[in-house]
């Protein structure tokens, strides 16, 4: 069937059948060409209204640019902190101290209020790891089992055995598990804050996911016989 073309008679009679068609279709504005008139009481000017129709899709794509920009600063930023998170890390193991380095020196690059390493004290670690062995066998599973290994909560109440003495600051946290392997038993890497809601489950969890490989790598290569303090 061929279609007829549409007459003027033919869209006016439509629009006068159909007169809330211009509330269902605003957008059907802007696709006009408007004609000149002179302004006067009782005249409105469809053009006032195309143009506020652009000036609102204008402000809405502002909007919607600066959100973009703001956020994209935050995630560089973000990435910026964790990478400087993993050197700090590495130089931390490097020295011997790993557990003190995550302690003193994570909570500032990634802006938590407490960051602890901790494993489960199965009698496998050298006895200077002493400070950070306060789990017992299990734990590790009981929070950050295998099948979900990065345990984000929104309400917590802070562990002595996890966060030691800042426990008390603690009221969300985020829990990375730790499997080094090589003889080594499980651990948490531990962040806490003091903030209410500070983590959550429908946060991304790929950035600290990453952090704790780094730590799981460095803890990996211990040896007992060679570097009996990088627990620190």
């Amino acid at each position: 069937m061929t279609d007829t073309p549409l007459t003027d008679e033919a869209v006016r009679a439509y629009l006068t059948e159909n007169p809330g068609f211009l509330d269902r279709c605003p957008e059907a504005m802007l696709t006009l060409a408007m004609p000149e008139s002179p302004h006067g009481d009782g005249v409105v000017d469809i053009r006032d209204f195309a143009i506020r129709r652009l000036q609102e899709e204008l402000r809405d794509l502002r909007d919607g640019t600066d959100s973009l920009i703001q956020t994209t600063r935050i995630n560089m930023s973000l990435l910026k902190r964790t990478h400087q998170a993993v050197l700090t890390v590495l130089q931390g193991d490097e020295r011997g101290c790993l557990g003190e380095t995550v302690a003193d020196d994570l909570p500032l690059l990634l802006d938590v209020d407490v960051a602890a390493l901790r494993f489960e004290n199965d009698g496998t670690l050298p006895p200077r790891s002493a400070p950070l062995a306060t789990l017992s066998a299990g734990a590790v599973d009981r929070v950050a089992p295998r099948s979900r290994p990065i345990a984000l909560r929104p309400q917590a109440t802070g562990d002595e055995r996890i966060f030691g003495g800042g426990a008390g600051l603690v009221v969300s946290d985020a829990l990375a598990r730790l499997e080094p392997g090589n003889g080594h038993p499980p651990g948490l890497l531990a962040l806490g804050s003091r903030r209410p809601g500070a983590f959550d489950e429908d946060q991304a969890s790929d950035l600290l996911s990453f952090v704790a490989r780094i730590v799981e790598h460095c803890v990996r290569q211990w040896t007992f016989g060679d570097r009996p303090n990088t627990l620190g």
